[in-house]
Order: C-alpha cells, then sequence, then structure tokens
C-alpha cells in the first residue's frame, strides 16, 4: 500500500473510533434526556441534572424570555426542554452514525476521494444546524467542521483525478516504451506480455494488493528497456555471443536505469527498479552492480523468476525452447542463489497460473528473439 493511503487510512481510523466513542456518550444523553423529560412529565419539575438538559437549549431560552415559563406548569416547561435536547442528541447520533460509514468507504475504497461523497457529506452536515436548537454555538462549530471535512474530501477527489491522469499518461508511455523496445530487440512474440502477468500472479501470491500487483505488471513490461541503446547486430545476431559481445548486451540493465532516471511517477520508480535489478542475484553474481540477498528490491527479485522462466520455455536465435517441466525444476533448483527463495515458493504455489498465462499468451511461431533474457 502507498504511503498517502496508508496514511489515509490511519486517519480515517482514528476518526472511526471518536465517532464510536462520541455514539455511546450521546446514547447516554439520549437516555437521561427521554427519562428526564417522561420523569418531569410525571413528577413534576425535577431537580438536578434533568434541570441542566432543558434549562440550558436555545429554544427553552427563547420561550422562556417570551413567557415566563416558570409560571406555567413544570412538568410541561420541562417536558419540552428535555424533549428538545433528546431530539438534538438523536439528530447528532444519526449523523455520526452515517459518517462513520462515510469514513468505512473512505478506508476501504483503492479510490478513496470522490465529488459524490463530499456531496453527501455536505448534506449531511446540514442536518446538524438542528443542534442550534440546543446551543448555538456548538451547533454552529459541529456544521463548519463538518462543511470544512466535505471540502476537503472534495479536494482530494480534484487530486485524486489529476492522479488518474498521470497514471493513464504513464500507462500509455509504459506500452509505448514496451512495443518499441520489442520491436528493436526482434522479437516478434509476446515475451513482454507473458512476463508482466507471470510478474503478477507472483506479486498477488507474495500478498500485494490488486493495486500494487497490477502497477508491478505495468512496470515489468519496461524491464528490457535498456536493449533500445544496444546495437541490432548484436540483438539479433543468430548464434552465441562473442565474450565482448555479451559485455555490451549486460549493459542493458544500467542503460535502462538512466533512460528512466528522471522519469517521475510511482510506476516508472517501479520501473526504474525493475529494469536495474532484474538481472541481479541472490548471491551476488548477477549484473550489473553483483547486488545481493534483500539490497535487491522485491520487484527486482520478482521479474527476476518471470523473465528467465519465460526465456527458458522460448525459443531464442541460439537455443530451442525448454519444455515446462525442466524450466520449472531449473527455477525451483536456483532458489536462494540465483533467485529469492520466497519468490520461488511463491512461483510454485501459483505455477497453475503461471502455465495457463504461457499457454494463453503463447507465439504464434517460432522467431528470432534476443540473445539474452
Amino acid at each position: 500500500m502507498n504511503p498517502t493511503k496508508t496514511r489515509i487510512n490511519r486517519i480515517g481510523t482514528i476518526l472511526s473510533v471518536i465517532c464510536t466513542v462520541a455514539e455511546a456518550v450521546l446514547a447516554v444523553f439520549m437516555v437521561i434526556s427521554g427519562v428526564g423529560a417522561c420523569a418531569i412529565a410525571y413528577r413534576g419539575e425535577y431537580e438536578g441534572i434533568f434541570r441542566e438538559f432543558y434549562e440550558t437549549n436555545t429554544v427553552y431560552r427563547i420561550l422562556n424570555s417570551l413567557a415566563d415559563l416558570r409560571q406555567m406548569d413544570s412538568r410541561y416547561a420541562s417536558a419540552i426542554g428535555c424533549a428538545i435536547a433528546f431530539l438534538t442528541f438523536l439528530v447528532l447520533f444519526l449523523f455520526l452514525k452515517g459518517f462513520r460509514r462515510l469514513l468505512k468507504e473512505l478506508i476501504e475504497s483503492e479510490h478513496p476521494f470522490s465529488i459524490e461523497l463530499a456531496k453527501e457529506i455536505r448534506r449531511s452536515s446540514y442536518v446538524l444546524l438542528l443542534s442550534i436548537l440546543y446551543n448555538p454555538i456548538i451547533g454552529a462549530a459541529l456544521f463548519l467542521l463538518a462543511l470544512l471535512f466535505s471540502y476537503l474530501v472534495e479536494y482530494g477527489a480534484y487530486l485524486q483525478i489529476k492522479a488518474d491522469q498521470t497514471n493513464r499518461i504513464q500507462e500509455e508511455m509504459i506500452v509505448s516504451f514496451a512495443e518499441i523496445t520489442e520491436n528493436k530487440s526482434g522479437q516478434t512474440g509476446q515475451h513482454i506480455r507473458r512476463v508482466s502477468e507471470y510478474t503478477k500472479a507472483l506479486a498477488k501470491e507474495l500478498g500485494m494488493t490488486e493495486e500494487e500487483s497490477e502497477n508491478l505488471r505495468l512496470a515489468s513490461t519496461m524491464h528490457d528497456l535498456g536493449k533500445l541503446l544496444i546495437p541490432s547486430e548484436i540483438l539479433d545476431k543468430p548464434g552465441r555471443l562473442t565474450d565482448e559481445e555479451f559485455a555490451v548486451i549486460r549493459k542493458h540493465p544500467s542503460y535502462g536505469g538512466q533512460l528512466l532516471e528522471n522519469v517521475e511517477g510511482d510506476v516508472m520508480e517501479l520501473a526504474r527498479e525493475v529494469a536495474l535489478e532484474h538481472h541481479e542475484r541472490i548471491d551476488g553474481k548477477g549484473y550489473p552492480t553483483g547486488k545481493t540477498g534483500e539490497d535487491i528490491s522485491l520487484p527486482g527479485r520478482i521479474v527476476a523468476v518471470a523473465d528467465v522462466y519465460d526465456a527458458l520455455t522460448s525459443r531464442r536465435s541460439y537455443k530451442e525452447a525448454w519444455d515446462e517441466d525442466r524450466a520449472y525444476e531449473e527455477i525451483v533448483k536456483n532458489a536462494g542463489s540465483q533467485f529469492d527463495a520466497d519468490v520461488v515458493k511463491a512461483f510454485q504455489s501459483c505455477y497453475p497460473k503461471i502455465q495457463e498465462i504461457r499457454r494463453k499468451f503463447a507465439d504464434s511461431a517460432p522467431s528470432a528473439s534476443d540473445t539474452t533474457n
């Protein structure tokens, strides 16, 4: 979960707890004022706590200024005061109950802010004006706080729309880069599509949310972006590469990182991690920097498994495709050395899904491919 959503969840949870406590307090006040109204109606004016409920509310004071209520039957005056208090507390109770429901939506939704939610909060805030009947200062303060919150939600919705637009632009850029990379490296098959789908399946198996796994799926389509800077005669060379040519190929992760270095956006940052680290190994024998263990980001470790599995099961210019069983055994055998052990466990757990993806996006015909995964 991204940091912003985490903060929203934390604030929403705190507000929900406050609302729950406030509801309990209001429920007690409703009981007291309701009991007070009934008791006073039968027993006459009641001293103590009930007096506070009916003599301090706005309507009672207005009525008392127009006519001395103490001269009328105390049961009627007191019952009116307590009834007003009861209705006020009931309004506040119902508002908080509805507000807590909105907070739940705010916490649980992947896109918590919306114009509709802001309007609903604003409409509900006008109900709070009824609490002015009990106390004008408290009523006005509650109304203004609720109104302010509705405008904050509306502003959040505006920022969310802008963020969604940015994400769409990022996605369009990513798809374009992926297509260019695929054409540059001579791949006419669906290597990039399969790797991205394997990546999403592994991410979900490892406990990532739908949003996180989808972002990683998009980012993984750019894992070979650096091959744009590798000469075509090396990428499309039939047969094995020389040591010098392979040294050039090994530069493509660094090139990919450089191309994405100044591009903003969460998905683009993920793409840069993946481009830089998808050839790193847990034992430190990978490239370009020889990172080890958890120094390699989780996205990099996930894409490493997805990329190698597809490379093994796909035809290359220097080899035929391995069968699924042999490729599966190779991935499992290298857990803890080449690959992260937890990612390999996830690979084993969701292997039926991996096989399904491989068959769904199989190359329509044998084709030349890049010389390295």
